[in-house]
């Protein structure tokens, strides 16, 4: 590997594509017979959103290695966010054929086949695919199959249909980064529905009385007493994946300005009670959240002032109170708000290269920042309870972190009108109603109780 090739990994490794698109390219121009080169600037053309460009380096790696499953893996996982299930059923039995020991093939594979509606061997290969020995997959993407294979066990026992689910693979499938193993959960069984303990809030909080480091996983339903949209309704007005993808922000950039605009409505969004009463809770360790509004800091401002330090907030999808373009990532300083209604044509350019501005948010087929996904993992593993606010735990890598909790021992209490797919295959809480009422109830007993 030469040192372009090396510096280009460790920048994608980094979460810097930009960067590292730039440095393959020339280890590619120097080493053009290097297929290893090809297949990682692959992968940067993917986070970039270049399906084209991503293909036709897989393919030209393949005819210089026709035995590198990643590659192999890789076009399946294209086709599998095409839609395309049988071409990806075979690149990915081909990546296996190659080498039958790839477990990030044996994965995609299972869930092409869940998707195409072959259960058992969907299920024998998410199986498979968890097996204890070499080539262990890191923790975050184990959790990440056993829900795969939790949803699968359901899907048999009810003859249910799979759910639509964003198929795009997380920075550690594409590069396949290696981590310390996690405790083992076991393999989760399944016959048919399982039902959350249901709760109070006063009984929630006598569970989470004895916790001294509580972690807060917030999604939409926590911002809708905000008047915000959820993603469920946002979804209903519009096709998530032509409207949110990387993919798809190449072909019509304007698309998702559009739903920013749909999302944002007219007027100030200020936090609301469940905001309000989260920053009030007692030995709060800090919030996880999938949301991008800003207003968990905001509440606290409000709550505490300006000056007090206030627990950190991982913003695990970015947040729309920043802006960068998709080209070059120069940042303009401004909201994505300031640019909706205005004049300004759709999308806003950036003025240094004239390509496309876009949030500061992770779209579809991107990738969580690696710091964000690393002090979010560090939070779960401090953290002696968790509660999960408003959020379908759907959408991965927030929808493992409940996993890993729970495989520590980790109580998990759910506030949500109705249990998420987590009590399908662990053991929950749930407080049902909406976090607006249910969460400043719970947070004043829990103070009570201090």
């Amino acid at each position: 590997m030469n040192e372009l090739h090396t510096r280009g990994l460790a920048l994608l490794r980094a979460g810097h594509e930009h960067e590292a698109a730039s440095y393959l390219r020339e280890a590619v121009c120097l080493s053009p017979d290097d297929a290893r080169a090809r297949y990682h600037l692959a992968l940067a053309h993917r986070l970039r959103g270049e399906l084209t460009e991503a293909r036709a380096e897989l393919l030209a790696a393949l005819e210089l290695e026709p035995t590198l499953a990643p590659a192999c893996a890789q076009l399946g996982s294209l086709a599998l966010v095409a839609g395309e299930l049988q071409e990806a059923i075979s690149w990915l039995s081909r990546a296996l054929a190659t080498h039958p020991g790839h477990r990030l093939s044996r994965y995609q594979l299972g869930v092409a086949l869940r998707f195409a509606g072959h259960r058992m061997e969907a299920i024998s290969l998410l199986r498979s695919s968890l097996e204890p020995g070499p080539g262990a997959l890191p923790p975050v993407l184990a959790q990440r199959v056993r829900g795969q294979l939790a949803d699968a066990l359901n899907d048999l026992a009810l003859g249910a249909r799979p759910l639509a689910q964003c198929a795009a693979p997380l920075v550690t499938e594409l590069l396949e980064e290696q981590a310390p193993p996690s405790k083992e959960a076991p393999l989760p069984e399944s016959n048919g529905e399982r039902e959350s303990r249901v709760a109070t809030p006063l009984e929630a909080a006598h569970l989470l009385a004895g916790a001294r480091s509580i972690l807060a996983l917030t999604g939409s339903g926590i911002s809708v007493g905000s008047g915000l949209a959820t993603r469920k309704e946002l979804w209903q007005r519009w096709d998530r994946d032509a409207a949110v993808s990387v993919f798809k922000f190449r072909e019509a950039p304007e698309v998702l300005w559009e739903v920013i605009a749909d999302f944002l409505g007219e007027g100030q969004h200020r936090p609301n009670a469940a905001h309000l009463a989260l920053a009030e809770c007692p030995d709060l360790l800090g919030i996880v959240t999938q949301n991008v509004d800003g207003l968990h800091q905001e509440a606290h401002r409000e709550v505490h002032g300006e000056p007090a330090p206030m627990p950190p907030v991982v913003e695990l999808h970015g947040t729309l109170l920043e802006t960068r373009c998709h080209d070059c990532n120069t940042r303009p300083g401004r909201t994505a708000g300031s640019y909706v209604g205005t004049t300004t044509p759709r999308p806003p350019r950036c003025e240094r290269c004239n390509g496309p501005l876009r949030p500061d948010v992770v779209l579809f087929g991107e990738r969580v920042a690696p710091e964000r996904m690393s002090q979010a993992l560090e939070l779960v593993r401090r953290c002696d309870a968790l509660l999960v606010v408003g959020t379908a735990m759907d959408v991965a890598p927030a929808s493992e972190l409940p996993r890993i909790a729970r495989a520590n021992g980790v109580p998990v209490v759910e506030i949500k009108r109705t249990a998420s797919r987590l009590s399908r295959s662990l053991d929950t809480v749930l407080v049902p109603g909406e976090a607006d009422a249910v969460l400043p109830e719970l947070i004043q007993a829990l103070r009570r109780m201090r």
